[in-house]
This record gives C-alpha cells, sequence and structure tokens, in this order.
C-alpha cells in the first residue's frame, strides 16, 4: 500500500520563506531598537548619578569653605567619602594637563591621568559629558566628567559677590595666606571675577556591572520577547494562510462533492452501496428507476436477493465481480441486469462495503431479440416468395390430374374417395402457401380518419361466432376525447384479429376476452387481455417467428403477421403472460398526423 505525503492545506515553502523575509526584519528593527533605547536610559541612568555626585561633592566644598580649618585635605576627605556611594568606583579632580589634583584613592594623588580626554574646547558652559573605559584587567568604567566650579560666581556686586569675597578671605585669615589650588576658586582680582589657577576638572567613574548585568537581562528579555512575537506571528499569518486554505479546500470538497452526487444522481446506470450486513447505504435515482419502475418506493428500497449475492461473493473474495443476472423485480417485472461490483475500502485496505453498478439489459435483449426475428423474418419472406412461385405450378397440375381420376373413376369407391383426398390436401397447401405469400409481401400502410369505438366493435364482431361457440364473454373500454384517430384501419383491423383468434384459441369455454384502448401523447395505446392457459416461459421468445405454434392444428403464422403489421405501422408490441393466468398484448402505436 502506498503512503501518501500529507501536507498543510494552502501552506507551502514559498510561503513559509516570504513569511521570513517579511517578519524577520521587521522583528530586527524592533528589537534592535528597543535595545538602543534602553542602552540610551541606561546612559542617561548613571549620567544623572554621575552629575548628581559631582554636583553634591561641588555643594559640599562650598558649604565646606564657611567653617573652619577647610583646605586641600579637607576636599580629598570629601572626594573619598562621595567615593564611597554603591556603583562609584572612583572620582577625582585634575587641572588641563592630566595631573591628579584628588583622587578618592589617595595614592593617586598627584600622578597624572593616562586616559585623558580632549577638553581643549571645554569650559564652565559646555555642560556635562561622558565616556566609556576599559581598565586594567576588562572592567568596564562609565566615565562622566565636567569643569570643577565649586564657587558660583554672580556678576556685579550682590550677595554673590559678597560671598565670594568672604570666602577668599578665610582661608587667608586661617592659613595664613597663600592659598591652595582649591582656595583659588575663591580668590578676588581686580576684575571682578573669581578666577582658579588653570581649569580644573572634576570626573566620576561609574561601575557598569550591574548595568552590563541588566544591559543583558534586557537583552535577553528583548530576544525572548522578539523571538515570542516572531513566532506569534509567524503561526498567526501561516494560520491565516492554513485557514484561507483549508476553507478553500472545504470549498472545492464542497463543489466536488456536488458535481459527484449529481453525477451519481443522474447517471442512466444503477448504484447501490451496501455494508457488510448487505444493508444498503446509499442509492441512485437510477437504480429506483430500475427495480421499482418510474417512481421509486416511498420507504427504503428492497434490493433483490440475487444482486445482494453477487455483493455477498465480492465481500468475501475482496474482487470486482462482473456477470448478468436475470432476476424479478420488487414490483415483479422480469429483468437482465449487467451488474458490477466492487469492494469498498477502508483506511486499512480492508473491505467495508460493497458497490453495485448495473444496466439494464432487459430492452436491450428485446431489441436483439427483435433484430433477430426481423431477420429470420426476412430470410423467411424471400424463401417463401421463391418457393411458393415454385411450388403453385405443379400443384395446380396435380389438383386437376386429381379432379380428372375423380370424375373418371367416380364408380370406384376406393378411387374416388383418394382422388377426394388428394384434391383437398392440395387446396390446403395451397391456402398455406396463400398465407405465406401474404405473410412474405410488403404490408401496405393507408392512413385514414376513423372511430376508435365503432373499429374496435367491429373487430369484436368478426369473431362472435367464436366467442359464442366456446361461451367467452368479451368487453371493450374506449377512452379518448378524440372523436377520429388516423391510422390504417385493415392493418389494425388484421391485428386485432389475429390476437383474438390467438386468445380464443387459447382459452377453454367460459373464459374472458377484454380489450381496452386509449389516446395519449400522439400514440394509440391498447390491451388485449385473455384468461386463457397463458404461454410458458421457454416459448416466450418464439411466439412471433413464423410457423411457431404449440397447437397441433395451428400453422404459426398469426402471431408473424400480428408482428409484421406492427412493425409496418412503425408501432411496438409487447406481451406478458403467466401459465394459468392469462396472457395480455400491448401495443404502441403512432397516430398519423390527421
Amino acid at each position: 500500500m502506498t503512503n501518501k505525503k500529507k501536507s498543510v492545506p494552502g501552506l507551502s515553502p514559498f510561503i513559509v520563506a516570504g513569511v521570513l523575509l517579511v517578519l524577520v526584519p521587521i522583528f530586527g528593527i524592533m528589537t534592535m531598537d528597543s535595545i538602543r533605547e534602553q542602552n540610551s536610559r541606561i546612559v542617561e541612568k548613571l549620567i544623572g548619578k554621575g552629575t548628581f555626585l559631582m554636583r553634591a561633592f561641588e555643594a559640599g566644598s562650598r558649604t565646606g569653605m564657611m567653617t573652619m580649618s577647610w583646605g586641600v585635605a579637607r576636599v580629598q576627605s570629601l572626594l573619598v567619602e562621595t567615593a564611597h556611594q554603591p556603583g562609584v568606583r572612583y572620582m577625582m579632580i585634575t587641572d588641563d594637563k592630566g595631573t591628579i589634583l584628588a583622587h578618592s584613592d589617595p595614592e593617586q594623588q598627584g600622578a597624572r591621568c593616562t586616559a585623558m580626554p580632549e577638553i581643549s574646547a571645554m569650559d564652565e558652559t559646555s555642560g556635562i559629558r561622558h565616556r566609556e573605559l576599559v581598565k586594567e584587567g576588562g572592567t568596564k568604567v562609565f566615565e562622566v566628567f565636567k569643569v570643577f566650579t565649586p564657587a558660583r560666581r554672580m556678576p556685579g556686586p550682590g550677595p554673590g559677590r559678597k560671598m565670594c569675597r568672604m570666602m577668599e578671605e578665610r582661608p587667608r585669615r586661617h592659613h595664613g595666606g597663600g592659598g591652595d589650588w582649591f582656595s583659588a576658586h575663591f580668590s578676588d582680582h581686580s576684575a571682578g571675577e573669581c578666577p582658579a589657577r588653570g581649569r580644573q576638572f572634576i570626573f566620576a567613574g561609574l561601575d557598569m556591572e550591574s548595568a552590563e548585568f541588566g544591559k543583558q537581562q534586557y537583552l535577553n528579555h528583548v530576544v525572548l520577547t522578539g523571538a515570542g512575537l516572531f513566532l506569534i506571528g509567524c503561526f498567526g499569518i501561516v494560520g491565516l494562510f492554513v485557514l484561507q486554505g483549508y476553507r478553500s479546500t472545504r470549498s472545492s470538497l464542497t463543489r466536488v462533492r456536488a458535481f459527484s452526487n449529481k453525477v451519481v444522481e443522474t447517471m442512466p446506470a444503477g448504484l447501490i452501496s451496501v455494508n457488510l450486513d448487505l444493508e444498503v447505504t446509499s442509492c441512485n435515482s437510477g437504480a429506483l428507476s430500475i427495480l421499482y419502475g418510474a417512481e421509486g418506493p416511498a420507504v427504503a428500497p428492497v434490493v433483490p436477493g440475487l444482486l445482494l449475492a453477487v455483493a455477498e461473493t465480492v465481500k468475501q473474495g475482496g474482487e470486482t465481480v462482473e456477470r448478468e443476472v436475470a432476476l424479478t423485480s420488487p414490483s415483479n417485472h422480469p429483468l437482465l441486469l449487467d451488474v458490477t461490483a466492487s469492494p469498498i475500502p477502508d483506511d486499512q485496505g480492508k473491505v467495508s462495503g460493497v458497490l453495485l453498478l448495473f444496466r439494464d439489459l432487459t430492452e436491450l435483449r428485446t431489441l436483439k431479440t427483435e433484430i433477430e426475428r426481423s431477420r429470420r423474418l426476412a430470410a423467411v419472406g424471400k424463401l417463401a416468395a421463391g418457393v411458393a412461385h415454385e411450388i403453385r405450378n405443379p400443384l395446380s397440375s396435380i389438383k386437376g390430374f386429381a379432379t380428372y381420376f375423380r370424375e373418371r373413376y367416380k364408380d370406384v369407391a376406393e378411387d374416388r374417395e383418394i382422388a377426394d383426398i388428394m384434391v383437398h390436401e392440395v387446396e390446403r397447401l395451397n391456402r398455406s402457401i396463400t398465407q405465406l405469400l401474404e405473410f412474405a409481401k410488403p404490408v401496405p400502410v393507408v392512413a385514414k380518419a376513423v372511430n376508435l369505438s365503432e373499429l374496435v366493435a367491429h373487430s369484436l364482431k368478426l369473431v362472435e361466432s367464436d366467442l359464442k361457440n366456446k361461451g367467452i364473454t368479451a368487453e371493450q373500454a374506449v377512452d379518448t376525447d378524440r372523436e377520429h384517430v388516423t391510422t390504417d384501419p385493415d392493418r389494425l383491423n388484421q391485428i386485432l384479429l389475429n390476437l383474438y383468434l390467438n386468445a380464443v384459441q387459447a382459452m377453454d369455454t367460459g373464459g374472458k376476452l377484454s380489450v381496452v384502448a386509449a389516446t395519449s401523447d400522439r400514440h394509440l395505446l391498447m390491451e388485449v387481455r385473455d384468461t386463457g392457459k397463458g404461454i410458458a416461459p421457454s416459448a416466450m421468445d418464439h411466439i412471433f417467428d413464423p410457423y411457431y405454434t404449440t397447437r397441433a392444428e395451428g400453422t404459426g403464422l398469426g402471431l408473424a403477421m400480428v408482428h409484421r403489421a406492427v412493425e409496418a405501422l412503425d408501432g411496438e408490441i409487447r406481451v406478458e403472460s403467466r401459465e394459468g393466468k392469462g396472457t395480455v398484448f400491448f401495443l404502441k402505436l403512432p397516430l398519423k398526423d390527421d
């Protein structure tokens, strides 16, 4: 058994590739933007923290200058204390040449900063700057720096100017003048400013370990979230394609199923499926029409036993069976069916039921029989025409000699009797030849307008004496709204007369002969019914053959001539008979145009 690959409806590698080409750039850009935004927030946070530390240190420096014994040592101490805050690696103050004036690590004081940033363009208005450094050991440090401005200079006279003078005097009073690099920020010059001796810069080095950890955590979160959203997007888009494919497939399946049902329902052959219990699971209108005729049953159809026997054979053998089956339909009509029975496999390949497909061969077999009969009749007609002419002349001579000897030996009783027998047999033979010639010659058809009731009554009048001799009753029923019908009255009368005589000979004393006539759809429909002995099934195929008869005194040409006359009128004849129940002849003759 071949395994078939199953695929998701509406999903192909091209669709998957298209989804990836669309979603990967989108989620990649979204992830990078989110990471950049997070990095910006971390930088802002670190800058804010460094700025706060430096501003706080400068504020502490200004406050300390108002107390006693404040100088470089106290600045160094305040720098060390400030650097003890969580996340602070170091704080330092340098001059513009990179010399470290104060450092949270006292050992670094006086050393030179080897990684001095570009500060040539920086002044008090340059604001806060930052950078990332990698120290020894691979440790990352986020460094925030600015111009060191512990004293706020305010131009013009006022409290700010006064404060600047006061802070200048206090160190001189307590430190004996001279000042230092820190006190220079508070010195007063004639220009009215408090300039430092050269520019000084304050640096805050912040630990990036927690920032890097948070960044990595956020990166993992963003990546996982992006991957989740990407997968959701993929599943969503693929789901849409799958849903669309499913709907398209279901729609196609519905159309195919409707088309298949329509084909099965309108096919001229009969189709019946049965399960393993030989119960009908489906049946099309063709099967009902074949088994029940034009009108199907009001309840579930009854499958004939011979068809079920064929289904049983298929169920046991598991192979297709073809055969012709002759049976009686549920409506008591003989049928000849060409049956093909096939097993219905399930998903595992086992037989789950049987499919019966059959065609009605009854009409086809009847047509073949009619063709063969016509061929035989044509051959007999040709032979009869030739033989009749050859025999008639010698018969005339024989009859003449027999008459001569009967007159010559009329006194001899024995010879006269022999001559009478010869004349009688010659006359009988001549009558047979006459019938044979009538059968062989073409049947002329002359259509006339006749009254159907009068024609039937006249035909029965011709056999009235035969009916009385056997005590047979005759009935007629004519149902038509036409005053006249156009047909050949002579041929129709010949047909009815032969059927009447055939019926009379088949019935015993006290039988019944019924004649029914009607018009419908430009056709004349007639039935000739008797209550006689009936016809044996073995004789049904031969009753219209010339010289076929079951009676010792019959010639066998009566029904043959009926069949020939019906053909001359372009009609149809059908017979139904049951032994001991009687016989019915059905006639269907087209009516000629009025």
